[in-house]
């Protein structure tokens, strides 16, 4: 019907961003009043930041938000008892962070120029992903966790390995910011959304494929059907 079926309000800053939990029970906001809001039935819980909350992510089975922040941290908190479980340090502004489909490892984004990838059970980093020349925008997963996007202010996306942490391609080709990429379901192929185009790219050799041409101003998300 288009009908408005709830307004969310609480926040005293900007919503960056909204995302479903995989049970359809809950919402998260992010928002720069350094809050992330939990929003469902029960009264709405708040989790806190220092700074600008720049995301807020579901774990994959709804028990846990994973937040990230300008103040230098990504957080995972318990859904149910609004606890801290970790803190994760980056050393600048923290733009994204993201859970594996196993919810075993973190991916986080940071305005150094690097994403980290961490045990979730331990806090310890991983591997630093390092290769970028500019603020690292966002990161993903692929499906079956084997391997990490980046995006980046350099113009560029970066396929990466997990278990080693090597960077296995560079997507170069476009004339601006690089705000979101996206593995298709069979990780053969990525979607990045730019200042400039959409680019459709096979993963497996870098190529790009088919630029996608039609926007008349920057396209911030992109993403494949979920059948493809």
């Amino acid at each position: 019907s288009g009908e408005c079926v709830h307004t969310f309000k609480g926040h005293e800053g900007v919503v960056r961003s909204v995302v479903f939990s995989p049970n359809c029970k809950h919402l998260a906001t992010a928002s720069y009043d350094g809050r992330v809001g939990l929003w469902g039935r029960d009264p709405v819980k708040g989790f806190d930041h220092e700074d600008f909350v720049t995301s807020a992510e579901f774990s994959p089975d709804s028990r846990q938000v994973v937040s990230s922040s300008s103040d230098g941290t990504a957080r995972l908190w318990d859904t149910e008892s609004g606890r801290c479980l970790r803190t994760f340090q980056h050393a600048d502004h923290v733009t994204f962070a993201k859970l594996s489909p196993d919810g075993q490892q973190l991916v986080t984004a940071c305005a150094d120029m690097t994403a980290k990838l961490w045990n979730v059970a331990t806090g310890k980093c991983l591997h630093s992903l390092k290769g970028h020349w500019g603020t690292v925008d966002h990161a993903a997963f692929s499906l079956d966790g084997q391997q990490v996007l980046t995006t980046s202010d350099d113009g560029t996306a970066g396929i990466w390995d997990v278990a080693s942490g090597q960077r296995l391609h560079t997507l170069k080709g476009h004339q601006g910011i690089v705000y979101r990429a996206a593995f298709s379901l069979d990780r053969t192929q990525v979607v990045t959304a730019s200042e400039d185009t959409v680019g459709v790219w096979d993963a497996v050799s870098g190529e790009c494929l088919h630029t996608l041409e039609g926007h008349e101003g920057a396209v911030h998300f992109a993403a494949f059907a979920p059948h493809a």
